[in-house]
């Protein structure tokens, strides 16, 4: 748990991933509600709702408090917060899913109940 602490706390200033960052930027898809799975410190959950995305961040770990101080009172009714693991996971309908990272995590022998869950949750769009 010590070590888990410290890596939040060395990676809390981050930029976001570069492919969340394109997603927002060279895709231009303006808003929606996306799902970032294993959110850890939280990067790519701030870029989205200061991008006017409302997201739900999943991570095992209790993280909401670090996340939360990062965000004004009108961004914090864009966020929510559940911890979950990936063997029990419940997930709601979607535009986007972030899982940077996180995949490896789970239990094989839970990773196709996994990928279905994520599948079914997407919104299908056609967004190019």
């Amino acid at each position: 748990m010590k070590n888990i602490q410290k890596y939040y706390e060395n990676t809390e200033s981050e930029k976001p991933r570069r492919n969340v960052a394109y997603f927002i930027n060279e895709i231009q898809c303006d808003s929606g509600n996306a799902i970032e799975l294993g959110c850890g410190a939280g990067n790519d959950t701030v870029y989205l709702i200061k991008n006017n995305w409302n997201v739900l961040s999943i991570d095992r770990e209790d993280v909401e408090k670090r996340i939360n101080k990062r965000l004004n009172n009108k961004e914090l009714e864009k966020f929510r917060f559940q911890k979950q693991n990936f063997e029990n996971l419940k997930l709601e309908k979607s535009n986007l899913i972030v899982a940077n990272y996180c995949l490896p995590f789970c239990n094989k022998n839970k990773f196709a109940e996994l990928w279905d869950k994520i599948e079914k949750s997407i919104i299908k769009k056609d967004i190019l």
